[in-house]
């Protein structure tokens, strides 16, 4: 199937490459590995006309006329009118318009009222959703979710390509990076995260063990290729998103983990061991858990590096980007399925 897609998200344009390897640029690079047109637009940068007035709708009205998309998808979009988007319904009854979004969307998530504001405005207008969380643990009225389903966060093999797995002398033990906001860069000053907590016990019981930690006690979370720099530094990864482990649920930070084939510890509560063995990822029940496991796989590297490698051999065959847009095409336009989808 040949189509045409009109994509319009935040890509960070302003930014200048700090977040290259944003989940928007990888599912726009997924389109693209399948053979779909796809042009891009994106919502956040200033878009202003001769009189300084923001002229997003114009702009996305003109390339829906030159361009004649057979699929609009947007990505946590929420400047476009909504009288845009009925009139493009209006003048091609058959176009299709569905939207991505990879933020919580549970009560017990960070940000619920705004990630659910959000999620929701254009819901009634679109004709399908598809989130990171699963749809089972959502509260959302049922005429909503049975137009949501759940995808992975995608990894891309032109960005996560490191193998951290075969490297044999790594720096550090154990690295975990968190933000208070990607837009920020920054940390916020007195401003709490309730990871925290949970990350000062790891330090506490294990003095042994060398951190390269990022975006607490002071130190400012690191972006671009700096992240990647200092991710192939540390022999293994944590991976712990905000607010309570959720089924399935984990910020994009997954897919540059297990991605690059850096050992990885999960919560098991975020049972996305559905999808990875225990030779795949370490998934963990407390912080006693995860740091006996640290510590052995600390004098194991064998074994350490074993566990990345699989990890990163299974990411890339059943999350990567290509995979994951495919099925959203084959999803929305009620196409047969060409694969065996794991999620499903």
């Amino acid at each position: 199937m040949s189509i045409k897609i009109l994509h319009i998200t935040d890509f960070h344009y302003r930014h200048n490459s700090r977040l290259f390897y944003s989940t928007a640029k990888k599912i726009n690079n997924g389109f693209i590995k399948n053979n779909f047109y796809c042009n891009e637009i994106s919502e956040r940068e200033s878009y202003k006309n001769f009189f300084g007035i923001t002229d997003l709708n114009n702009i996305i009205l003109k390339n829906f006329y030159n361009l004649n998309p057979d699929l609009i998808v947007l990505g946590h979009c929420s400047k476009i009118d909504i009288k845009t988007l009925l009139e493009i319904k209006k003048i091609n009854k058959k176009i299709k318009i569905i939207q991505w979004f990879v933020d919580s969307l549970t009560n017990f998530g960070p940000d619920f009222e705004h990630n659910k504001k959000t999620f929701l405005r254009y819901i009634e207008f679109i004709d399908y959703s598809f989130i990171t969380t699963s749809v089972d643990s959502i509260n959302l009225k049922k005429k909503y979710k049975t137009k949501i389903s759940f995808i992975p966060n995608p990894c891309d093999i032109s960005v996560d390509n490191l193998k951290i797995d075969q490297k044999k002398n790594p720096i550090f033990d154990l690295f975990f990076a968190m933000s208070h906001g990607q837009h920020r860069g920054v940390l916020k000053k007195f401003y709490i995260d309730n990871r925290e907590h949970f990350i000062k016990k790891i330090l506490m019981k294990n003095q042994n063990i060398l951190f390269d930690f990022y975006g607490i006690n002071n130190v400012n979370p690191i972006w671009g290729d700096v992240f990647f720099e200092r991710l192939s530094q540390s022999k293994m990864a944590l991976n712990l998103s905000r607010g309570s482990p959720i089924k399935y649920y984990s910020s994009d930070r997954i897919s540059s983990l297990l991605g690059n084939g850096i050992t990885t510890f999960i919560d098991r509560k975020t049972k996305l061991n559905d999808f990875f063995s225990d030779n795949e990822v370490i998934f963990y029940n407390d912080v006693n858990d995860l740091s006996e496991t640290l510590n052995y796989l600390k004098k194991n590297d064998k074994k350490r590096r074993e566990i990345g490698k699989n990890g990163r051999l299974k990411y890339h065959k059943i999350f990567n980007n290509k995979i994951i847009t495919k099925y959203m095409i084959e999803k929305v336009f009620e196409l047969n399925f060409s694969s065996n989808y794991a999620w499903l």
